[in-house]
């Protein structure tokens, strides 16, 4: 009886928790970076409950790793601070400016760089989701003045 007992309980559980999940598919377009100097990220909620997102992505989560340097900024008071919730199958697009980034002032006008596109999404969201979809592509980028 005791097994039985256990046996439904986890059927139970299992149905329960499988019920609401948090899944987020993350995609990174670089269509507007050469000409507006900026990068968009877009977030689209796959998952079958709603999420709260950050209105705002900071730029400094957007590191250009070149040639093994990295910069890492932490976020040490209120990561989270206004947010929207997107609910299943609702799109929410962030655009970055690139020209905010750590390692931009550093890029000399005219100058061609190649890099890869790092995204640190610890304030994305406090929700325990699965996230998904970026891929580690190299960008080519000449440097312009995008006022």
């Amino acid at each position: 009886m005791k097994q039985a007992l256990f046996i439904v309980m986890m059927f139970y559980a299992s149905f329960i928790s499988g019920q609401k999940k948090c899944t987020l598919k993350l995609e990174a377009s670089t269509a507007n970076l050469q000409n507006k100097g900026v990068v968009e990220l877009t977030v689209t909620n796959v998952g079958n409950k709603k999420i709260k997102i950050n209105k705002t992505f900071s730029p400094y989560r957007m590191q250009l790793k070149m040639n093994n340097y990295i910069a890492d900024v932490d976020c040490f008071k209120d990561c989270i601070k206004k947010t929207t919730k997107i609910k299943p199958g609702q799109i929410y697009t962030y655009p970055i400016a690139i020209k905010e980034t750590i390692q931009y002032p550093k890029l000399i006008n005219g100058r061609t760089y190649k890099f890869h596109l790092f995204f640190d999404l610890i304030d994305l969201t406090n929700e325990d989701c699965k996230i998904y979809g970026l891929k580690d592509e190299e960008i080519t980028y000449t440097k312009v003045n995008h006022d």
